[in-house]
């Protein structure tokens, strides 16, 4: 009899949790450097969470546009229930990491995410995801007018959280793809060129790596006494869990070999950590450090409107 009591427990749980609690997106901001985590193989800084009120606004995919005076310039991605897609917008902290303005910067009428920043000649360009046009586009961020301006289609591929990295006088663009057997993985690609705006060649060896974890993109790409990082997402028990930090052995235009340095996984002992669960995205510079995490929210009406989103695929 208990055993039929549990059961019928746990199932009732299960369907409370499915009709009525949303996964909800949000950014977290702290100061500290990527450095410290990669030599003390430790990550333990300390994280401000923004709160958002309405449990059908998301806020992911953080990328440090700017940090001046202790002032921190974020650009995003940023998702509301009712539109039903997400768009670029940027975020300004004051010097306490306290959020204090926020504005759409991009919006094309269909989902945006994963806004990387790339940097050359005192120019800002900035790269979203923007899978479901098939092709990767880059823009330049205006400061003055705090926008982005479209400059091309540079990959005509569907390609997932895209980094641009420049390295030995080529420019390379690494996204993943689903492959076409329809398998539950992701495939990295790889892409050099000559010139920002390409024209781009793919790497003979693609794809690079395929699998749920260590390989599609959980930030930019950076270097640390010699050695270049690239920080990627495990999705093999649920998306977005944690983030598998990869050391580079290998990059040129023949071969590309990496392998895995560290877990980067969220510490709810730590008091403003509890209640996240997740963690799919790590960005650093100039003393600070970005990722973004999902807490539980009970909202009925918004995880209505995502089960009609899923069933309709």
């Amino acid at each position: 009899m208990g055993n039929i009591f549990s059961k019928a427990i746990r199932k009732l749980s299960f369907h409370y949790n499915y009709r009525c609690i949303v996964n909800q997106w949000v950014i977290g901001i702290s100061r500290g450097n990527l450095a410290d985590i990669i030599r003390n193989k430790q990550f333990n800084p300390d994280i401000t969470w923004i709160d958002l009120n309405d449990p059908g606004h998301q806020q992911a995919d953080p990328f440090i546009l700017n940090v001046d005076n202790g002032s921190v310039d974020l650009l995003i991605e940023d998702y509301r229930a009712d539109d039903n897609y997400a768009k670029i917008a940027s975020m300004h902290f004051n010097p306490a990491l306290q959020a204090t303005d926020h504005k759409i910067v991009l919006d094309t009428g269909s989902h945006l995410s994963y806004p990387h920043i790339f940097r050359e000649n005192n120019r800002v360009f900035v790269l979203p995801e923007a899978s479901k046009s098939g092709k990767l586009s880059c823009y330049e961020y205006v400061a003055s007018v705090n926008a982005l301006v479209f400059l091309k289609d540079i990959i005509e591929l569907p390609l997932l959280d895209a980094n641009v990295l420049k390295y030995k006088d080529k420019y390379w663009v690494f996204g993943v793809t689903r492959p076409a057997s329809g398998e539950d993985k992701f495939e990295l690609c790889g892409f050099y060129a000559d010139q920002l705006l390409g024209p781009y060649t793919a790497h003979p060896a693609n794809p690079l790596a395929a699998g749920l974890d260590g390989v599609r993109g959980a930030g930019d790409f950076f270097a640390v006494d010699g050695f270049l990082y690239r920080p990627t997402q495990n999705c093999k028990e649920v998306y977005g869990k944690s983030i598998t930090i990869n050391k580079i052995t290998r990059l040129d235009e023949a071969g590309f070999e990496s392998e895995p340095y560290m877990t980067i996984m969220i510490d709810q002992e730590i008091e403003k950590n509890r209640g996240i669960h997740t963690l799919h995205t790590l960005n650093g510079t100039n003393g600070i450090i970005v990722v973004d995490g999902t807490r539980k929210k009970f909202a009925p009406l918004v995880r209505y409107k995502e089960i009609k989103k899923e069933k309709r695929g």
